[in-house]
């Protein structure tokens, strides 16, 4: 969600208390007698509440300007208007160029896409992306390209993104009306994700990075025999409790797996180096490690797989 530090209009419910800024409360014989008079009032009232919140964090501050029969002014005739950057133009969705709506949308090969839009010199872009349905809206900024994440992007779903100018950077104190939020966005851009691409939700909380060493997939299983002293160590060096020769497994779930032994011989290694001059020397990590390779091996991965 986006963070407003301008003056906003109007106030904001319960979070802050409105601050009046009337003709009434102006010092004995300095009530404005017309209304440029009054809206220079206001604008200073506001700068001066704005200097007063100026250290503060994650504030904004309503204020609203009165003429002295209680009528509120339109801000609009008091306050500077919002800037609206030109919208940006929209270059990719993933490898396809260009922005496309309707049945010819691109079909994209991986649920981890990226959207790009051009950004002037040091212009900070927002993204909004949701189902095409238009069912829910995410916002995110800070990056001139948009990495979608883990889950967000579902095997055969549709998709569209847009993205602005952060106008908040630039912006200052000036008058915000909700419409603003649907200035300057670039049109909606949309796509389809490959029925057949690797479904990140069934991920959990394994690293995507070692699942990708090993060449997994989060959504399918892998078989795996092992024989009687690869169980033993297996048990010894992980959570797996009882199992038999034939194991078939997630892909995150083996990733796991191999992760604990990798941890399992690092602890080995420090125990063994640990040991006193005359005392009997513990089993270093080896055999975990020649573990890690046999699985890793068996499970279509590198010999010796690299986890960092």
């Amino acid at each position: 969600m986006r963070t407003r530090t301008a003056l906003r209009w109007p106030a904001l419910a319960a979070a802050l208390a409105s601050v009046l800024v009337a003709a009434g409360s102006a010092p004995a014989g300095a009530e404005p007698d017309n209304d440029a008079a009054l809206y220079a009032q206001c604008r200073q009232g506001m700068q001066d509440i704005a200097e007063e919140h100026s250290g503060t964090e994650h504030v904004s501050i309503a204020v609203v300007c009165k003429r002295s029969d209680g009528t509120v002014v339109d801000p609009k005739l008091w306050m500077p208007a919002a800037p609206v950057p030109p919208a940006p133009t929209p270059v990719s969705t993933g490898d396809q160029f260009g922005c496309i709506t309707g049945p010819g949308r691109p079909v994209i090969g991986t649920a981890l896409a990226t959207a790009r839009a051009t950004a002037g010199e040091g212009e900070t872009l927002i993204y909004e992306h949701g189902p095409l349905d238009g069912s829910e809206t995410i916002s995110s900024s800070g990056s001139a390209v948009h990495e979608f994440g883990l889950g967000d992007l579902v095997p055969g779903g549709n998709y569209r993104w847009r993205a602005r100018v952060d106008a908040d950077e630039q912006a200052g104190d000036v008058f915000w009306s909700p419409d603003d939020d649907e200035l300057g966005w670039s049109p909606w851009c949309e796509f389809t994700v490959s029925a057949d691409a690797v479904d990140y939700r069934k991920l959990g909380d394994v690293s995507l990075e070692a699942l990708n060493e090993l060449g997994l997939r989060p959504d399918r299983k892998y078989t795996v025999t092992l024989c009687g002293r690869q169980r033993r160590l297996l048990r010894a060096g992980t959570d797996i409790g009882p199992i038999g020769a034939r194991m078939t497994l997630t892909g995150p779930r083996w990733t796991g797996l191999l992760l604990q032994l990798t941890g399992s011989a690092f602890l080995a290694d420090e125990a063994a180096l640990e040991t006193n001059e005359g005392d009997p020397l513990p089993p270093d990590g080896t055999a975990y490690r020649r573990l890690v390779d046999a699985i890793s091996v068996k499970l279509g991965g590198p010999r010796h797989p690299d986890f960092g």
